[in-house]
């Protein structure tokens, strides 16, 4: 049979030497690394009989996939695979004896479990950028159990990097990238590892690239880089289209409520096909997420038809759709055009790069979330820094942007999940797919038309995905490129687009200070990727579990939504033991020499010897012996996997948003117009706002009925955008006499946070965009429709400039109408209750134009405020943030300012800032004494300050939740007593290390910044905790303000202070300028 269809006989088989990944069983060894380089880079001519490809950079690439979680047997090592590399690192894996298998038994499956399943693998496989021989090859196979945080995953990435520069970069070439996905422990590792190192200036890729003004130029020590894979923030960017956050362009805010409006006019979309454009529940599928995309490009073109009656916010929204949508087909050209010439890529790339600058700089994180912002940026850094180096070594080779990032490791894992109908592999079978995966595509490097590609990992999803060297039929020869000249052609391409629709940006002032740059677009070396900050752009499938010691090991977190079959109770449970297994006829047991060609050779080291109760002993098989202790429950997760590969939703999934049809007359509608009552600092008025978000009974829908709208008891929820308004006598037409009219001048209003240490108004934040509207406090408004020509000249140019030609006009006389009717007889203290408060506003109450006065205040709330501002004058106004505060809470609400200045925590915001030299700790301010003089068992305390007040001495310097800040004043027991009261001056706890530090040199160290010699009560008397650091926001590793240090705990145990904590806090002088050298 095998000779009539051409297959090698069995005596071939047996006698080839197939490639073998070699797992790593717990954290992987360089050697397994070195072992499994050699083996599918070493001599690849040795193993199939291929000649070796020509030298060429290499992309490293990096992702994770499922794993059936199971414990196998691993026979060439004789190890127990399949457990995380994050905790069986003290185990003894070897299957040598039963006893050591009980051992792992009980670490996994005990009653404090300490090892568990690897949930995941983490694969490496190395690709080069050329036309042939360009398929991954794997080097890398770990288990892991998702506990693993960024300084781990920098260990494992160096020792990747450092062996392949030892055994791969001899005879195949350098690595130069690393391609992640968005997995945000590999981001944080990756940085630790790749942006360690700046490009030297006599670095012959320094001068290809120091010229791109705003190209971050920081790299590993060996100048690679991060390559985000292409295909993962094309999905990232649609999941922040459709989510309910959205998008923030040109203040205007684009979420899946908005969009999924917009799409609806499109020619050829249905509701149907729109909702399933913006499901988030299909958040992985490809072509799903470039249609998502590219259908909101065409929305800021033509391709809608005009309306009858075209809005005029309408037109914002079409501005902003058109400035995303330049900016998301820049992004996208260079991998999906076929026909652009590498240099046209380039360029796009660098008009992406500039564009996306722009907005971020605009919207920060309500733009794009940070870490989706810094990849994006990090793949067009990649892709300048590769045909930099391909320059360098050949350039007279084409270079294949399409090769950055680890789309080409998916591809193995397309055939991991296709080689077999068991989609889902554990760890050794892992091993042996992506062993006979490297085979296949190694034999596909030299027959590519015999590849066929995957329908699932194409960008339409209509045909495979043939995105290959092929596809690409422009000049890519990088020798034709002039990588200046591309960057800066990207720039003048943005800056004019820009310009065109309003944004006047002056990149050459932005990127003036040298610590900023495309990937530190705020400056000062700050790099938003490395953000807490979560991550909006990736829905996890599978969350990431916490792992205490006490963890169990088989337990798995599965979907709430999922079905789930019933648990027997332990009662009930059926009773297996291992000696149900085991065979009664020792003969059973297959011999060495019983073994035929084609059958699994097997040795008498397979097999262990278990002890029975009547002292004798039988061998049982070592995979038995695994398959039967260890069970992980992993066929729960299973059936949802193979639901998600298939791209099914879960059952009874509801549909995000409500498509009930209202008659057109009576709804309301996201984007419709309507009056709202706005409570901005100490003020209630009118404004009119835009819709973004409707919520009924807590659920978002697409429209309401107008009946829903100012009940008192309604259950609708609005989230809006004030309009600005303009107080303007508009010129009648056909003889009609002038009218007095609140025109939209085309921008959205901005109210400061009421939190001073948030962002400023100025960073244009969703949150300062934004107002939270009770609907019972909303009235729909039908305004008119103004061309600009009835504006003045310059408020003509201003709109024109933002491709207005029309705008929204309220007549005066309807908007105060309208105000009277609904609010004036409104009662004043349930309606301070629902309105939510917001900060200042320089837009907000609109002014009259005559007076610059105050318009459509609701005078008897406003009146209401200020007399309950009158009630609370017996309070007393910090002088740091102006809150107002109870005279007897002065003491711990000041400490908290002092405390967060001595640290370094800035609070911008603030009205005054806490005084350097020794401030106050009841007002904050310098000057007033303090004097502590002991009275029975307490002390009592005294001040020149006029906001001193009396404290329970004993419960405040204790810290408490409520009151978390123990600033009291403590008696300084290096000063002389002093007469006649017989006490030693005393001075506040947060500032008394000042004091030392200055009057008492002989008890201070300059060198380390720390007292010496401090007896132990004294030290545990100055000491802060820890929890009260926590209780304030504050970082034990902040660095110091200018007038601040802290005491590194190192230091305080060689100066043998007992405490671990010890907050230091320097006198104006500081540290930094007393240092010896």
């Amino acid at each position: 049979m095998s000779k009539f269809l051409g297959l090698p006989s069995a005596t071939t088989i047996a006698d080839s030497h197939p490639r073998k990944l070699l797992p790593s069983v717990g954290a992987p060894k360089a050697s397994e690394i070195a072992t499994n380089i050699s083996t599918f880079f070493g001599s690849p001519s040795a193993a199939i009989g291929f000649s070796p490809p020509p030298r060429a950079g290499h992309c490293l690439m990096i992702d994770g996939i499922h794993l059936c979680q199971r414990a196998r047997w691993y026979q060439p090592t004789n190890q127990i695979v399949g457990l995380c590399r994050e905790h069986c690192g003290d185990l003894d894996l070897s299957m040598d004896s039963m006893n050591s298998v009980i051992e792992v038994l009980d670490a996994v499956h005990g009653d404090t479990p300490t090892c568990h399943y690897g949930r995941e693998a983490t694969v490496g496989a190395v690709g080069a950028f050329r036309a042939e021989h360009y398929h991954g090859l794997p080097i890398l196979q770990a288990q892991t159990c998702k506990s693993e945080k960024g300084p781990g995953f920098a260990v494992l990435l160096e020792s990747l990097l450092d062996q392949w520069k030892l055994h791969g970069e001899p005879h195949s070439g350098p690595i130069w990238v690393v391609g992640t996905d968005g997995d945000a422990v590999f981001r944080d590792g990756a940085f630790k590892v790749l942006m360690c190192h700046k490009l030297e200036p006599s670095d012959p890729l320094y001068v290809k690239l120091a010229s791109l003004d705003g190209l971050n130029l920081q790299c590993s020590k060996d100048k690679q880089v991060q390559a985000p894979d292409p295909k993962h923030v094309t999905k990232r960017i649609a999941t922040s289209e459709r989510s309910n956050e959205g998008v923030v362009i040109a203040q205007v805010i684009i979420n899946r409520s908005i969009i999924t409006q917009w799409l609806e006019r499109l020619p050829g979309e249905t509701k149907e096909s729109v909702a399933i454009l913006v499901d988030p529940a299909d958040h992985q599928n490809v072509p799903r997420a470039y249609k998502l995309i590219k259908a909101s490009i065409s929305l800021g073109s033509d391709a809608i038809p005009p309306t009858p009656d075209p809005s005029p916010t309408d037109e914002s929204t079409r501005r902003a759709f058109s400035l995303a949508g330049e900016m998301w087909n820049a992004f996208l050209e260079p991998f999906t055009n076929g026909s652009l010439s590498l240099s046209e890529q380039l360029k796009s790339l660098s008009k992406f790069a500039h564009l996306a600058f722009v907005f971020y700089r605009m919207h920060g994180s309500s733009f794009l979330s940070n870490q989706l912002y810094s990849d994006l940026q990090a793949l067009v850094k990649a892709a300048f820094f590769c045909v930099a180096q391909q320059q360098i070594l050949d350039p007279e080779v084409a270079f294949y942007l399409y090769q950055l990032g680890s789309d080409r490791l998916e591809e193995m894992f397309a055939e991991v999940r296709t080689e077999s109908h068991d989609s889902n592999a554990d760890s050794l079978q892992l091993a042996e797919r992506l062993s006979g995966a490297a085979d296949s595509v190694q034999i596909l490097n030299e027959y590519p038309e015999w590849h066929q590609g995957h329908v699932r990992r194409s960008w339409s999803g209509k045909e495979a995905d043939h995105v290959n060297p092929t596809f690409f039929t422009g000049d890519l020869i990088v020798g034709h490129v002039v990588l200046r000249e591309v960057w800066w052609a990207g720039r003048v391409a943005a800056s004019n687009f820009l310009y065109s629709h309003g944004i006047d940006f002056d990149f050459s002032e932005a990127l003036e200070d040298p610590g900023t740059d495309f990937l530190c677009p705020n400056g000062n070396n700050v790099y938003p990727g490395i953000s807490r900050e979560k991550d909006r752009s990736i829905i996890d499938d599978v969350s990431p579990i916490d792992i205490p010691a006490c963890a169990a090991a088989g337990e798995t977190t599965l979907d709430p939504r999922e079905d789930t079959e019933p648990v027997l109770p332990e009662d009930d449970a059926p009773t297996v033991f291992l000696e149900d297994f085991i065979p009664e006829d020792s003969e059973m047991i297959p011999s060495e020499s019983s073994q035929s060609i084609g059958t699994p050779k097997v040795l008498s080291n397979d097999w262990l010897e278990y002890p029975l109760e009547d002292g004798s002993s039988k061998r049982l098989h070592k995979a038995t012996v695994l398959s039967t202790l260890f069970n992980s429950d992993y066929k729960r997760l299973a059936t949802t996997r193979l639901l998600r590969v298939r791209c099914y939703t879960d059952a009874g999934h509801k549909p995000a948003l409500n498509h009930t049809e209202v008659s057109g007359e009576f709804s309301f509608n996201v984007g419709d117009l309507a009056v709202a009552l706005l409570r901005s600092h100490n003020t209630v008025a009118a404004a009119v706002v835009r819709v973004t978000v409707l919520e009924k009974n807590k659920v978002r829908v697409s429209q309401v009925d107008v009946e829903d709208l100012g009940s008192p008891s309604s259950q609708v929820s609005v989230t809006a955008q004030p309009l600005i308004l303009r107080d303007t006598w508009v010129v009648g037409r056909q003889g009609m006499p002038s009218a007095r009219k609140w025109v939209w001048m085309g921008d959205y209003g901005k109210f400061e946070p009421l939190n001073g240490a948030a962002s400023t108004v100025e960073a244009g934040t969703r949150k300062a965009l934004t107002v939270k509207i009770p609907g019972a406090l909303l009235h729909p408004l039908d305004a008119e429709v103004e061309n600009i020509d009835v504006l003045d000249m310059a408020d003509i140019e201003t709109m024109r400039a933002k491709n207005f030609s029309q705008t929204w006009a309220v007549s005066h006389s309807d908007f105060d109408a309208v105000v009277s009717a609904m609010y004036e007889r409104l009662d004043v203290l349930p309606l301070l209750q629902l309105l939510p408060k917001h900060g200042k506003s320089d837009s907000f109450p609109y002014k009259n134009s005559r007076d610059n006065s105050a318009a459509f205040v609701l005078e008897h709330a406003t009146q209401s405020l200020a007399q309950k501002m009158h009630d609370d004058s017996q309070k007393i106004s910090c002088f740091q943030c102006h809150l107002l505060i109870k005279p007897d809470d002065a003491r711990a609400h000041v400490g908290e300012h002092i405390l967060r200045a001595m640290r370094g925590v800035r609070e911008p915001l603030l009205y005054e800032q806490v005084r350097r030299t020794l401030p106050c700790g009841f007002c904050g301010r310098s000057g007033c004494s303090v004097e502590m003089v002991k009275s029975g068992k307490t002390f009592k305390i005294t001040s020149r300050c006029a906001r001193q007040h009396p404290f329970a001495y004993g419960h405040a310097k204790k810290y408490s939740a409520a009151t978390p800040s123990t600033n009291v004043p403590i008696a300084c027991v290096l000063c002389d007593i002093v007469p006649p009261r017989k006490t030693h001056p005393a001075f506040w706890k947060y500032c008394i290390l000042s004091h030392i530090q200055s009057q008492h040199p002989r008890y201070w160290d300059d060198l380390d910044a720390a007292p010496i010699n401090l007896g132990k009560e004294f030290a545990n008397t100055i000491a802060i905790s820890r929890e009260e650091l926590n209780a304030l926001g504050i970082s034990m590793g902040l660095s110091s303000a200018p007038f601040a240090h802290s005491l590194a705990p190192s230091t305080t145990r060689k100066r043998g202070l007992v405490l671990d904590e010890i907050t230091n806090f320097m006198a104006e002088a500081g540290p930094s300028k007393r240092r010896k050298h």
